[in-house]
């Protein structure tokens, strides 16, 4: 038999447009096809089935006869892999060369890229199928063009949607619209607003009346340690926010779920020295403990705060200096008050010092029992030089950090400022360093 080969195209009636050359051994087959949507009923899912149409010629006459396809479809016009099952339609009725079946290839057969249909048939008296010569590029309805990748839909609508997707399903976790980007960088669905004012990038409304209804919800479902955000927000204004919230009870809420290891709820963070973490412009309530970055800070203890250890001593004191009055007058003391938790970590001892002999400081910490333990000093003089009057401080020689708690015990400080022909040494003051990581 003779091959003969002959190049023929019809008109596309419904959704898809085919344009078929079909080949058959000792005969020219003929077909011209047209896929178009199912109809479906109000809210429900059109699904992944099409209706295909064709005509099949045979010699140059319409075939009216029962036949028997195999539809497989491909990602290249030759070679290249073949998407979906092959899909075998069995006593189709042709009718002066017409024929209606329908296809299903799968949900994920079209997705943007190029597909060629590859159709075998054998009809009444043929022993075997016949493929028809040449794979057929599937063309897309021209408006079906839209869904494919890196299209825009676009329309105007004031109240509306230009595009949406809806799930009906009332129970599991599906999604109206569902976006994915493999790149490191890239966004899964991402959103723009170009107006001058107001309007939102992403919007999102939950308006269930029950359970826990979340307007957007955000996962970062990685569990591993890298650094990652559920939901992230960004402004580029000078005066804008990266996340804000507005409700009538909880403006912005946070958790942290994890019940050990150091978590935070909310977190917030500044760059600039003069700007806030976090900012209150209202009461602000903690329930619980509040904590900071350990800060130093200080308390000082002024000459005033200072009396004779032993009553009868004579001695001076206008409130910035206490100097004694003979050689007897010799150790003073103050109680100090520090805050609670608080880790004392120096003291610095102000003087004048015109005698021979040194003065010193020593800080003493005592039990509500009366026990007294000497926590750091001391911080002597280191001879000043008689008549010298020598103004100048000292820190302890030796001193260990200690927390302060104020459940047991207090604090004072004894001072001796000794006395002799040469002059006094003469107290100005105190000062305790500490750090600290809470409100007081």
């Amino acid at each position: 038999m003779k091959f003969v080969s002959t190049n023929k195209q019809f008109s596309v009636v419904m959704a898809l447009l085919f344009a078929l050359a079909l080949l058959l051994a000792g005969t020219v087959w003929a077909q011209a096809a047209d896929g178009g949507p199912g109809t479906a009923a109000p809210q429900a899912a059109v699904g992944s089935t099409f209706t295909y149409q064709g005509r099949l010629d045979k010699n140059g006459n319409g075939v009216t006869s029962t036949c028997d396809f195999q539809f497989k479809l491909y990602d290249a016009a030759s070679g290249g892999s073949q998407v979906g099952s092959t899909q075998t339609k069995s006593g189709v009725s042709v009718t002066d060369g017409l024929f209606t079946t329908e296809l299903d290839f799968g949900s994920n057969a079209f997705d943007g890229d190029a597909r060629y249909l590859e159709i075998a048939v054998k009809c009444s008296g043929d022993g075997s199928y016949t493929t028809l010569n040449g794979r057929t590029a599937l063309n897309a309805v021209p408006y079906a063009l839209n869904l494919r990748p890196g299209a825009i839909v676009r329309g105007s609508d004031t109240s509306g949607s230009i595009l949406g997707a809806v799930n009906s399903d009332t129970t599991g976790t599906g999604a109206g619209l569902y976006g994915e980007a493999n790149a490191a960088n890239a966004a899964g669905v991402s959103g723009w607003n170009v107006a001058s004012s107001s309007g939102y990038a992403v919007y999102g409304n939950n308006a269930a009346g029950s359970g826990t209804p979340y307007g957007v919800y955000g996962i970062a479902s990685d569990s591993g340690g890298v650094t990652s955000y559920g939901v992230y927000g960004k402004s580029n204004s000078s005066v804008g926010t990266g996340v804000g919230g507005s409700a009538p009870t909880n403006g912005v809420y946070g958790e942290a779920s994890n019940t050990t290891g150091t978590t935070w709820g909310v977190y917030g963070k500044s760059n600039s020295p003069d700007g806030y973490g976090l900012y209150s412009n209202g009461n602000a309530h903690v329930d619980g403990q509040l904590t900071w970055k350990a800060v130093t800070s200080y308390v000082s203890i002024p000459a005033a705060a200072f009396h004779p250890a032993v009553n009868g001593y004579i001695y001076s004191n206008d409130g910035k200096e206490l100097t004694p009055g003979d050689g007897s007058s010799t150790f003073y003391l103050s109680e100090v008050q520090l805050p609670h938790g608080a880790t004392i970590t120096n003291f610095t001892f102000f003087w004048t010092d015109s005698a021979t002999p040194d003065g010193f400081a020593s800080f003493y910490q005592v039990n509500m029992d009366g026990t007294e333990t000497q926590l750091g000093g001391d911080a002597d003089t280191y001879g000043g030089g008689p008549g010298g009057g020598v103004t100048a401080s000292s820190s302890p020689g030796s001193f260990s950090p200690v927390q302060v708690d104020n459940s047991l015990y207090s604090y004072y400080f004894y001072v001796a400022l000794p006395m002799d022909s040469d002059g006094p040494v003469s107290l100005h003051g105190i000062t305790v360093e500490y750090t600290i990581e809470r409100p007081y």
